[in-house]
């Protein structure tokens, strides 16, 4: 896979009050140095659209910024695998899910559901406050029997989620195939050969379901678009749990869903994250519209 590193000349400060926005544009990852801070983007996410907004709120966001604050370069395939073996140890998301990485043994018969991810980049380690939240409400929303669809499923993380929780059947979708690959094999290091599908696809290209839960943790700009998609993959009274939303976008999020027949059923939120659970309590007036 490639990337684009970006080399940003801002103080370090500065870092904490960003980088919620910079995961929000599509971020993979940032590092932070002496010189200053450093972004990564897969090229498959580093378009035109990312490129000037995100250059557009730096400068908004960070006094004095300018072209000559950024150095922009494209990277060869890079052994990710090996710097995350120095920093991604065991996380536990809640008193029962903890996410570790395949070099990395985790035991407590207390916890009930621990999730191997080998991360290799994909967005979706459980480190992340976006991830965390969804992980925690998905432990409530999903039973034993459901059917969940997980939109944008990245390393699969979600997927598995789903179906350690005893869901009967589970389908992941994504539009980049590495992602699919990393969760590919993050299924068969769970030793999860039946009951969960990845596939490759826009959720438009998917067959329509009344799925019990659908879950999406991607950002604003597609949450909106799917916003009138979601009611053709869900029961009457099924649950949306969606996360990836900053604090500050939550009027916007939910006036739109309103207009598709959705409620908020509940909300959570960690340090600038949102993430919101809906309930789809007019599906067939949804579809009359159309």
């Amino acid at each position: 896979m490639s990337w684009i590193e970006l080399k940003l000349d801002i103080p370090n400060n500065t870092l904490e009050q960003i980088s919620a926005t910079l995961f929000a544009y599509g971020c993979e990852g940032i590092n932070v140095t002496d010189d200053g801070i450093i972004i990564y983007f897969t090229t498959h996410r580093w378009t035109d659209e990312v490129k000037i907004g995100l250059i557009g709120f730096i400068r908004h966001a960070v006094p004095g910024f300018s072209g000559k604050n950024i150095q922009i370069q494209s990277l060869a395939d890079h052994d990710w695998n090996a710097d995350w073996k120095k920093h991604f140890k065991p996380v536990k998301i809640s008193t029962s899910v903890v996410i570790r990485p395949p070099w990395e043994e985790y035991h407590n018969n207390l916890v009930k559901t621990i999730i191997t991810i080998n991360p290799k980049m994909a967005f979706g380690t459980g480190h992340h406050e976006s991830t965390k939240l969804i992980i925690i409400e998905m432990e409530k929303n999903i039973e034993p029997g459901m059917h969940v669809l997980d939109v944008g499923t990245g390393s699969g993380i979600l997927a598995i989620l789903a179906y350690k929780l005893g869901a009967e059947s589970v389908l992941g979708i994504d539009n980049d195939m590495e992602a699919l690959k990393n969760a590919t094999e993050n299924l068969e290091l769970n030793a999860i050969t039946t009951g969960v599908n990845i596939g490759y696809a826009e959720l438009e290209r998917v067959t329509p379901s009344d799925y019990d839960v659908v879950v999406a943790n991607i950002n604003k700009n597609i949450l909106l678009r799917y916003a009138s998609v979601f009611p053709d993959y869900l029961r009457q009274g099924g649950k949306l749990v969606l996360s990836g939303i900053l604090r500050g976008d939550e009027s916007t999020i939910i006036q739109k869903y309103r207009m598709h027949g959705f409620i908020v059923h509940k909300k959570n939120t960690m340090k600038d994250w949102l993430c919101l659970v809906l309930e789809l309590k007019d599906k067939k007036e949804e579809k009359s519209d159309k």
